[in-house]
């Protein structure tokens, strides 16, 4: 392998969702990590304000944007002189620093910084984490050297060449074990264990459901323990009660940083369907009930869902629009029937989806594409 040059310099357009900063902090941080010599720079609206974004660690640009898509004439309006701005400020800090390459991470966040890098023709890698492509991605596909994807599913709306790759994770399966993880949230060692979180953007939805799906689980004689994420502090009294007064072992936080331990602990999870949980559920292979954000931007929570319901046959999918309370109970119910023969089976799809082959890693491509390999 060729060694780095000393005047390689890398933009990375995110922000916005964890789902867009986790996996582009966790690409810079391998490539760092391999290449001392490589110089990263996160570029982005919100930047600044993102508690999801480690300014302690990348240096970054925070400029202006807006989605122009509203129903509201003069919202759109004002995105559009927002995205004037963080267009003229991307253009340029991209003329001052000169990059090798500019690495989109999609939404709307990124727009600027990425139009600007098409404008002075800097190489474009796109990441795609959802099975059905955002609008900003969608867009910029045709001028891209190559979309990289999650799901397979993304190739049909992308007109660049894509490589199925598997999504950056900062939280990835190591050596722990499960008991310690059990231990790590004062649990039973022996009991089923299912892990409740709405991503992060937390799920107010999901905590009803829940609730109202106790009584019915406990009714069929199911014996199980919770780490349960609510996302509010308003929800923590109420749940650690509702579980006391039903003899539920739980853990209930209102978030959780060592997610590896969350996921190591758990028999079943039920969350959305945003694109880092599904890599990390992938990652940590295990069997989930989906319910989908349905509010999400074009729907693409259910067409993630579905990938992993459909395809891979690692969950099982419950739009929230049609989901009751017994609903949800007696879903659970069914995947532990026959000595939880459907949780296993589901474990071993995800185990060999996983496994698969034809997924690339990212940072290969992306040294890939910077000539350092092949």
């Amino acid at each position: 392998m060729e060694e780095p040059r000393n005047d390689v310099n890398l933009l990375i357009a995110a922000g916005g969702t964890g789902g867009h900063l986790f996996p582009a902090q966790a690409l810079a941080l391998e490539l760092i990590q391999k290449h001392p010599h490589i110089r990263t720079t996160f570029i982005g609206a919100g930047l600044k304000k993102n508690t999801y974004f480690k300014k302690d660690l990348f240096p970054f640009v925070d400029i202006e944007s807006g989605t122009p898509f509203k129903k509201d004439p003069i919202h759109n309006l004002r995105a559009l002189v927002k995205i004037s701005k963080g267009l003229k400020r991307s253009l340029q800090f991209i003329k001052k620093k000169k990059p090798n390459l500019i690495i989109g991470f999609g939404s709307y966040h990124a727009f600027p910084a990425v139009y600007a890098a098409k404008l002075k023709k800097v190489p474009m890698i796109l990441f795609e984490s959802n099975a059905f492509p955002g609008r900003v991605n969608r867009f910029f596909s045709k001028w891209a050297n190559i979309s990289a994807i999650q799901f397979s599913h993304a190739r049909a709306y992308l007109k660049s060449d894509c490589v199925c790759v598997q999504m950056p994770l900062l939280k990835k399966k190591g050596d722990l074990s499960q008991k310690e993880a059990r231990a790590y949230f004062g649990l039973e060692q022996e009991r089923l264990t299912v892990l409740i979180f709405g991503g992060s953007q937390g799920a107010q939805s999901i905590n009803h459901f829940i609730c109202a799906a106790l009584e019915p689980l406990i009714s069929k004689g199911i014996q199980f323990q919770v780490v349960h994420i609510v996302g509010e502090a308003k929800w923590i009294e109420k749940l650690r009660e509702i579980y006391k007064k039903h003899q539920i072992p739980s853990s209930v936080k209102i978030f959780e940083d060592k997610m590896e331990y969350a996921w190591t602990a758990a028999d079943l999870s039920i969350s959305r369907a945003g694109a880092a949980t599904l890599a990390e559920l992938i990652e940590f292979s295990i069997p989930s009930i989906l319910i989908p954000y349905p509010f999400g931007t074009e729907n693409h929570q259910f067409k993630n869902a579905a990938f992993v319901t459909e395809e891979i046959k690692g969950a099982v999918t419950l739009e929230e629009k049609d989901l009751k309370g017994c609903i949800l109970a007696d879903t659970i119910g069914q995947l532990l029937e026959n000595d939880r023969a459907a949780l296993k089976k589901m474990k071993g799809a995800l185990r060999n989806f996983k496994k698969e082959k034809t997924k690339q890693d990212l940072c290969s491509v992306v040294l890939k594409t910077l000539g350092w390999l092949g």
